[in-house]
Parts: C-alpha cells; sequence; structure tokens
C-alpha cells in the first residue's frame, strides 16, 4: 500500500471512528451493568437507546471537529497506513470488548 498522507478530515474523523468504536462498547457495558445508568440514560430521550446513539454520534462529530483544529489547523497527522491501522484497531477492540462482555456477562 501507499504510505502517503490523506486529508486533515480524513484523518481526524478517521481517529474520532476509532475511539468511538470504543466508547460506544464501553457505554454498552457501563450501562448494561447498572441499572440507575441506564435508567438515566432512558429518563433523558425516552429509550436509553436513543441516548446511546445520540451520545456516540455527538461523540464522533465533536472529536473529529476538534482533532482537525489540532496542530495549528493542520488537524492530525497520519500516514494512509497508520490511519487504516488505527481505524480498524479501534473498531475491533470496541467489538471485542462487547463480544467479550457478552461472553463473560452471561
Amino acid at each position: 500500500m501507499e504510505n502517503s498522507t490523506t486529508s486533515k478530515y480524513t484523518n481526524s474523523f478517521g481517529v474520532a471512528l476509532a475511539v468511538t468504536s470504543v466508547a460506544n462498547a464501553l457505554l454498552v457495558v457501563i450501562k448494561e451493568k447498572s441499572p440507575a445508568v441506564q435508567a438515566a440514560m432512558k429518563s433523558l430521550t425516552g429509550h436509553h437507546w436513543i441516548t446511546h446513539a445520540t451520545v456516540t454520534v455527538l461523540l464522533f462529530f465533536v472529536l473529529g471537529g476538534i482533532l482537525s483544529r489540532a496542530n495549528g489547523g493542520q488537524g492530525v497527522k497520519l500516514t494512509i497506513n497508520s490511519l487504516i491501522g488505527t481505524v480498524v484497531g479501534g473498531v475491533a477492540l470496541g467489538a471485542l470488548i462487547i463480544t467479550g462482555f457478552y461472553l463473560v456477562a452471561d
């Protein structure tokens, strides 16, 4: 694969995707282990999954926006290979956390 750089938005929102994937998985675990957290989330929007989705989407956009302004407005600097590794690693870790939780929790 090529080892060149990508745009500041591609990198920033790619990193935001990786971080949000892990945060999403952790929110699943916290929500499932704590009835109080789940009830609080339900009270915010009427259903805990709506609140969960809202928090996750907001985190993605806010974090991507913040990261795109890093380095004096130049955004996060990553090569294509580093970006791919970051995205795959974040999504895989999120999937592992959720899978592991449900395998162990049941």
